[in-house]
């Protein structure tokens, strides 16, 4: 089982699409979401190489073969005061640069480094966004020399800290349901296509918004997996507590803190040097992806360092129901200079 250690005894578990035949190519990292772990980014592994990039997806703590949280970490996420919780939330986007940074090291990368974060692995991409003031020079040099593009994909907005319109349904916070439920309702909910309406309009009313009545443009990419498939790629039945409430109560104010250093913060800007965001979503995707993609394309003001993209009949899973889309996309993103990406 393939890991990198960090530091005090923490490990992270990752997935390697392997080098490709070509001497120099690039090196996309990817953060996973709640419950989907580094499994379901598979898919592209089998199609990088042919494109020269080398996939490495990375299992966040409380995920299979990662360091779990120990139970001082648990107690701040559950109940920890609002300075414990920051410092616990920079600590976790120090120890991903960290197991970035080594595996740049160990495998001697020979060109530019991406970083994806899907889903709410983009609040720990903003974590380590965020972090690199508190790394060592040397690491900080390294990431400013080798990472050239940060993409949140599919981002939404409880990771971005966005106030969650009256409306809006997700069945992780449905009180009515017990948790097992919960998890089997997000799964459908999470993976459907939905059939919004004119999204050039930035109106939230034309967003499928409530848990039922809403039209799906085909079915769910949850209920097209197999069993074996969905083991391979979910954590079903593993305590995921802590992953909930990074995205509730006192982390809401954290977590917009990280958004507004990624547009604001001009210092932790310089500091990475020369770097490109994108934020990507897809028109048929979970409506609290598009809306939060809208705030972001809102909030960035005129920089031409931040850009927003739009992905037609694609929901919340282009790694799996589309990933030789969606790797074009990343190479097209990561090595073109002018801005015109193909859809």
């Amino acid at each position: 089982m393939p890991s990198i250690a960090v530091v005090n005894d923490i490990t992270f578990y990752y997935t390697d699409s392997g080098p490709p035949s070509e001497s120099t190519y690039t090196t996309v990292f990817f953060l996973h979401g709640h419950t989907f772990h580094s499994g379901i980014f598979q898919r592209l592994a089998n199609f990088a190489g042919s494109r020269q990039l080398r996939t490495i997806a990375i299992n966040r703590r409380e995920y299979p073969g990662t360091t779990p949280y120990t139970e001082d970490e648990r107690r701040v996420v559950i109940e920890g005061s609002f300075e414990e919780r920051q410092s616990f939330l920079q600590e976790q986007g120090s120890l991903i640069a960290l197991a970035v940074d080594g595996l740049i090291r160990q495998f001697s990368l020979p060109g530019q480094v991406a970083m994806v974060g899907w889903s709410l692995g983009t609040a720990l991409l903003l974590s380590v966004y965020c972090s690199i003031s508190r790394l060592s020079d040397g690491v900080q040099q390294r990431l400013k020399k080798y990472v050239k593009t940060f993409v949140l994909l599919e981002t939404a907005t409880y990771p971005l800290g966005i106030p969650t319109p009256p409306s809006g349904y997700n069945p992780l916070y449905d009180d009515k349901l017990v948790p097992e439920q919960a998890v089997s309702a997000f799964e459908k909910w999470v993976s459907s296509y939905y059939q919004h309406g004119d999204l050039s309009s930035r109106d939230i009313t034309e967003l499928q918004l409530s848990s039922c009545g809403y039209d799906l443009l085909r079915q769910p990419t949850t209920q097209t997996m197999t069993p074996a498939e969905l083991e391979s790629t979910a954590s079903l039945t593993a305590d995921l507590k802590c992953e909930t409430l990074l995205v509730v109560s006192d982390f809401v104010t954290l977590l917009e803190a990280q958004t507004n250093t990624l547009l604001f913060d001009s210092q932790i800007r310089k500091a990475w040097g020369k770097l490109d965001v994108w934020c990507l979503y897809g028109e048929a995707s979970v409506w609290t992806c598009i809306y939060a993609s809208w705030y972001l394309e809102e909030k960035k003001q005129d920089s031409n360092e931040i850009f927003v993209k739009s992905l037609c009949d694609v929901n919340h899973f282009p790694m799996w129901d589309c990933p030789e889309r969606t790797l074009d996309l990343l190479k097209d993103i990561c090595t073109r200079d002018n801005r015109e990406v193909s859809k």
